[in-house]
């Protein structure tokens, strides 16, 4: 795509593909029409928030981008949750079978952000918010509101 410059933009793509997925995700169709028509399968909103909450529960860092992706998904209405199977089964394929219970995922969040700090979950998700403004959604408070309990 041209630049204003004439030059050439360049875009990467970074694909990863789980050869091992974990049981339990749904699929849904979608049909798209807007510079060409294709017809996409992909997983239902509640599949990725699995994914998500999987990785906020194992990844041995935290990052401000699952920390805000949390912050999206839980303010939609009706509020999301994650596809508890799905979540089961990466939980026991990553961590063992049984030794985190999927329910619970919202207590464990909420275990896990005391150990945070909420100030570098910001600055780290500020690359890719369009507003730079909302990197201030990040805040012990505002993750807590959206987990179920004021902290």
């Amino acid at each position: 795509m041209p630049h204003e410059s004439g030059s050439l933009q360049r875009y990467s793509t970074k694909l990863e593909i789980d050869t091992n997925p974990p049981e339990g995700a749904d699929l849904k169709r979608t049909l798209v029409t807007k510079f060409v028509t294709l017809a996409l399968s992909h997983y239902t909103l509640e599949s990725l928030m699995a994914g998500k909450v999987h990785a906020l529960l194992t990844r041995p860092y935290p990052k401000g981008r699952d920390w805000y992706d949390l912050i999206w998904y839980r303010s939609l209405r009706p509020p999301l949750n994650p596809k508890q199977e799905l979540l089961q089964n990466a939980l026991d394929q990553t961590r063992g079978k049984g030794s985190i219970n999927a329910a619970l995922w919202q207590k464990l969040l909420i275990e896990k952000l005391d150990s945070l700090d909420i100030e570098q979950l910001a600055r780290d998700v500020n690359p890719f918010l369009e507003r730079a403004a909302d990197r201030h959604l990040i805040t012990r408070e505002n993750l807590g509101v959206v987990l179920g309990t004021n902290l």
